[in-house]
This record gives structure tokens, C-alpha cells and sequence, in this order.
């Protein structure tokens, strides 16, 4: 994608962090170029204690006011000179070890984004979330078509050109699970590679109901907009196809538990058949787009390809 040396810049998004951004800037700072904090308007010393960090290769920032991880991580993204970004959480979640493998993966080519999967030691996630975390990674791997096991997690490295096209609209936590869809959908190559989750320092900023509705909406917003004309045409007739099963069987089973008895004993049947219908179309339809993102994506290297030689 580029030949200009690598230089890794780190970007880092704060918001009441005073706890942990001292020892993440310290464990990070041995691996990248570069350390972009970015204080997204906290009401304690995040910036203030990030700040007496500063110096060539540490650089602070500050909101006035919050304007979310996605402003903050845009910010960063910014103001840095790396041509190879990773992001990662002022939390101390993140262990720093892995910056040389997912850069080094970035540098041979292997991947268009590099994303650390939370896999080993799951304790430090607490149960509700490991379970949201599955949920919604399986339901982002069904949509964008490739196998994704921590589409949430916010350790992740890339490139900073693919940055706009992989900047998506968002404001909270599903910023990450947006971003890993459109990279997929749009036929980008992802690797992931097992990493430790470590228990946070500090308290938790995530509200699963909420962030959780938040995912689910970006996931039905990604799906559709990024979604070819031709797979459109075959995912438009199958989520018919299942609301009409949806609406068929759920007569019949009221109807099954007020009176016991069906206007019609063929409801349950029809409304089998259009789910699983609608259900095996909708995978042919995600299929077809994710390959024919997949050749595009071919196509551009083949194209870059040719250019050099010329």
C-alpha cells in the first residue's frame, strides 16, 4: 500500500483517565514513533498529568469539551505523522507487546487492518459484555461475510490512508464494530491476533444497553449502505420473505394460545418456509456482495500493481 518507511504513531483517546494514562504512556512508549494522547474534555487531571509526559515524541491535545472516543480518535488521527496508526485505550487494558507483530503484519502485506482479539483470558470482561462481544461479533461476521471473533475491541492498527474510508459515523463505543464491518464489506483483508485482556484501571465508561442498541443500529446502517446495487437487489426480497414468515407465524401462534385452534393449519407452514427462504437468500445475497468487494479490492492491487512496473 505504501513504501515510505514505517513510523507508528499511537493514538490514544482519554476522558477521565487520570489513573491509568500515565503507565500507558509509559508501556507504549518503547514500541511506537509516537504517542498522540488526546484529552477528550475530562473533569480530572487526565490532561494535566498526560501532559507532564510531553516532550518530542509525546504529544497532548485537548477538548474543551467531550466530544466522544470517535472525536478524540479523529483528533489523533490528525495530528499524526506516522503512515501507520494504532489505536488503543487509556485503561491499561491493552498490553503494548503486541504493537511489533501488528505492524509487522501491516508492513508484510498480510493484512489491511490489524485488530487485537480479545481471546486470551476473557476473565477481565465481565460477563454481560463477553456476552454482548459474541453476540455482536458473530452478528458482524454474518453480515460483512468473514469469520470475526472480537469486532469490538478498540486495539487495532492500519494504515492512516485507509483512515476515510474507514471512518465511519459514530460517536461512542460502536465506532469500532462499524469500522470492522465497512472494512470487511468493502473487501479490506483482516487478521486477528489473539492478545491479553487485562483488567482496566479506573471505572468502566461502557453502558451495555445503550452502546448496546447503538452496535445493533450501526450494524443494520453499515449492512444496507455498504451493500452493492446487486446484493441489494437479492437482501430486499428476503427481508420480505422473513417479515412475511415472522407475520404468519406470530397469528398462529397467538391464535395457538387464546383459542387453541388455527384458521388456517397451513399458517405455520408458510410462515417456515418464508423464514427459511428469506434466511438462505439473505446468505446468497452477503456472499455475492462480499465477493464481488473482494474483487474489486483485487482488481485496485493488480491495477497498483501495473503502475509501478510502468
Amino acid at each position: 500500500m505504501t513504501t515510505e518507511p514505517s513510523r507508528v504513531s499511537l493514538i490514544v483517546p482519554a476522558y477521565n483517565e487520570q489513573e491509568a494514562i500515565l503507565p500507558v504512556i509509559d508501556e507504549y512508549y518503547p514500541y511506537v514513533d509516537e504517542i498522540i494522547v488526546v484529552d477528550d474534555g475530562s473533569s480530572d487531571e487526565t490532561y494535566m498529568r498526560a501532559q507532564s509526559r510531553a516532550d518530542e515524541k509525546v504529544k497532548v491535545y485537548k477538548h474543551v469539551q467531550n466530544q466522544g472516543k470517535v472525536g478524540a480518535l479523529r483528533t489523533g488521527v490528525s495530528h499524526a505523522s506516522g503512515n501507520i496508526i494504532v489505536f488503543t485505550d487509556a485503561d491499561c487494558t491493552y498490553p503494548a507487546s503486541y504493537v511489533p507483530e501488528m505492524v509487522q503484519i501491516l508492513e508484510e502485506h498480510k493484512a489491511d487492518l490489524v485488530l487485537g482479539a480479545r481471546l486470551h483470558d476473557r476473565s477481565n470482561i465481565p460477563l454481560f459484555n463477553r456476552i454482548g462481544n459474541t453476540i455482536f461479533s458473530s452478528l458482524a461476521g454474518y453480515i460483512s461475510g468473514k469469520m470475526i471473533q472480537d469486532a469490538q475491541t478498540g486495539y487495532r492498527a492500519m494504515f492512516k490512508d485507509m483512515m476515510p474510508m474507514l471512518d465511519v459515523a459514530a460517536r461512542s463505543l460502536e465506532f469500532e464494530t462499524k469500522m470492522t464491518v465497512r472494512a470487511a464489506k468493502l473487501g479490506y483483508t483482516i487478521v486477528e491476533i489473539p492478545i491479553v485482556y487485562r483488567e482496566r484501571v479506573g471505572v468502566s465508561k461502557l453502558h451495555p444497553i445503550r452502546d448496546g442498541i447503538r452496535m445493533f443500529r450501526g450494524l443494520i446502517s453499515i449492512a444496507w449502505n455498504e451493500t452493492s446495487p446487486l446484493g441489494k437487489m437479492i437482501l430486499g426480497p428476503s427481508i420480505v420473505l422473513v417479515i412475511i414468515g415472522l407475520l404468519f407465524g406470530s397469528y398462529s401462534l397467538y391464535e395457538r394460545l387464546t383459542t387453541y385452534d388455527l384458521t388456517n393449519a397451513y399458517f405455520p407452514l408458510i410462515a417456515t418456509f418464508s423464514i427459511l427462504l428469506g434466511m438462505q437468500m439473505f446468505s446468497i445475497g452477503l456472499v455475492i456482495d462480499y465477493l464481488s468487494k473482494k474483487l474489486d479490492r483485487i482488481e485496485e492491487k493488480v491495477m497498483a500493481l501495473g503502475n509501478k512496473r510502468e
